[in-house]
């Protein structure tokens, strides 16, 4: 489940420059091609392929891939041609403020759950060398175009939070946007922290709970479950596992230190998104420091956004 496996379908399979982790500046050759590589977790496969489905938070990759299908132009976000290119850059900025000063300068990340490469592309030009791990094919096809030609080196593995590959100590961990969409977040924190180095930081982010429930995009009929327990899962559509603060210092706390937890209100795609309207980033950062501050607000925050060190 590396790029080292993976081959072009349809067609020759050009050369990968010494390896892994690859030089993204030298994957230009493989930009914009369609790639089978061994998945890390069995089940992707059988997803890819249309195969049966467990119950559970598998069901947004069975509707990921079908959007793949019917609606391509959403999920590239960062072709400058996409619909919600503009929002998705603006979010990124959002973590970027906050993360930013945080990452190592030299090193290895790991980008989980790392898309069409939103992150890893950031990552990359800060020159770091980056492990992306996704479950969806796809959207690997679209990071490894995205990131080719960058500085800073790259792998790519077809896998989950549950089956992480073997990779060599890291001194960082992105996740924004993962653990709240995992059936066993505990066993993914205990992973994450096997693969880092003594003192390395995770950076994560999970959906919260009454920002999410007052979004635009929040699906009808999920209201009872958002008062019991927060997990909310419409066979079929969508599972997600909704956070209270303390909720995810606890998840944090066997393997981490927390040394931030941060509350986002997502002004472009949070509750207050029709309210904000067309807003920059600088006006953005200046909005979600008035909504943590105000009484009134405070609590419908979109998202956590966590920074923990390996204890």
């Amino acid at each position: 489940m590396s790029l080292a496996d993976a081959h072009i379908v349809g067609g020759p399979t050009p050369a990968l420059p010494p390896g892994p982790l690859f030089a993204a500046n030298a994957l230009q050759e493989w930009a914009g091609s369609s790639f089978w590589m061994s998945p890390g977790d069995p089940i992707l496969e059988s997803i890819h392929h249309g195969g049966s489905v467990p119950p559970g938070p598998m069901c947004n990759l069975v509707g990921l891939v079908k959007a793949w299908d019917d609606h391509p132009e959403w999920l590239d976000f960062l072709d400058p041609g996409a619909p919600s290119h503009k929002q998705k850059l603006l979010e990124r900025g959002i973590y970027e403020h906050h993360w930013g000063d945080l990452l190592p300068s030299t090193g290895r990340v790991m980008d989980l759950g790392g898309g069409c490469g939103r992150f890893a592309a950031w990552l990359l030009d800060r020159g770091l060398d980056v492990e992306v791990v996704d479950p969806d094919l796809r959207s690997l096809w679209r990071c490894l175009q995205h990131a080719s030609g960058r500085p800073g080196r790259l792998d790519l593995h077809w896998s989950t939070g549950e089956a992480l590959p073997e990779v060599a100590p890291l001194d960082a961990v992105i996740a924004p946007e993962v653990l709240c969409y995992c059936s066993d977040p505990d066993a993914i924190i205990k992973s994450v922290a096997q693969r880092l180095k003594p003192g390395g930081r995770l950076f994560c982010s999970v959906e919260a709970r009454w920002g999410w429930a007052a979004a635009l995009d929040v699906p009808a009929g999920t209201l009872a479950s958002l008062l019991e327990d927060g997990v909310v899962h419409l066979p079929g559509d969508v599972w997600v596992h909704t956070y209270e603060e303390t909720e995810l210092a606890n998840l944090l706390a066997p393997y981490f230190q927390v040394e931030s937890m941060i509350p986002t209100h997502y002004v472009p795609s949070g509750p207050f998104e029709l309210a904000a309207g067309e807003v920059d980033l600088e006006e953005i950062l200046a909005l979600e420091e008035q909504l943590r501050s105000h009484p009134k607000t405070a609590h419908l925050n979109r998202a956590w956004l966590a920074v923990a060190r390996k204890i």
